[in-house]
């Protein structure tokens, strides 16, 4: 029995389950669709899509990062099992503003934090460096994280708050 273009199959790269008639994983950002040409350099193709911006690019301006494939603009976001870091603080009260203003606007944030003292709704914080951390991501902050496709639409409006820098930095 042939396949609807609309019944799911499996990433031959990541083993996720996406869309048949997808051109790109969204989970890793491989290629399926043939022709498809770099969103910067139209005479070149592109090798994956960034799977944040969600448009292809060739090996000049993006590239495989961990099992992701990210553009150059996106290559130093921190993701974690599909949530990218828009916003981090060490204060939970302005992480628990920005994730209510997301909310509000239809987007599906999620606090992320490496403890959280037992019996208490509060954030513990600490400078310490956690062992395979790697440079320039702060350990302990409170990481208010989105799906990737709502990375756009979070920064704008973390932006438009005052609540956010470019690339997703600890305001």
């Amino acid at each position: 029995m042939p396949q609807s273009r609309n019944d799911p199959f499996v990433c031959p790269s990541c083993r996720n389950e996406v869309q048949a008639n997808d051109e790109f994983c969204p989970h890793c950002g491989e290629l399926f669709a043939d022709g498809i040409t770099c969103s910067t350099h139209p005479a070149m193709g592109a090798v994956g899509a960034c799977i944040i911006c969600a448009l292809p690019y060739c090996r000049e301006c993006g590239g495989r990062v961990a099992e992701y494939f990210l553009c150059d603009r996106h290559s130093t976001y921190e993701i974690y099992e599909g949530m990218v870091r828009v916003y981090g603080v060490l204060d939970d009260v302005s992480a628990q503003y920005a994730k209510a203003c997301l909310i509000q606007a239809g987007l599906h944030p999620v606090l992320f934090c490496r403890s959280q003292p037992k019996g208490g709704p509060r954030f513990v914080y600490t400078l310490f460096e956690a062992a395979g951390d790697y440079v320039g991501h702060i350990v302990n902050e409170i990481k208010v994280m989105v799906p990737c496709q709502e990375v756009g639409q979070a920064e704008t409006i973390l932006t438009t708050l005052g609540l956010t820098t470019a690339r997703g930095a600890t305001a």
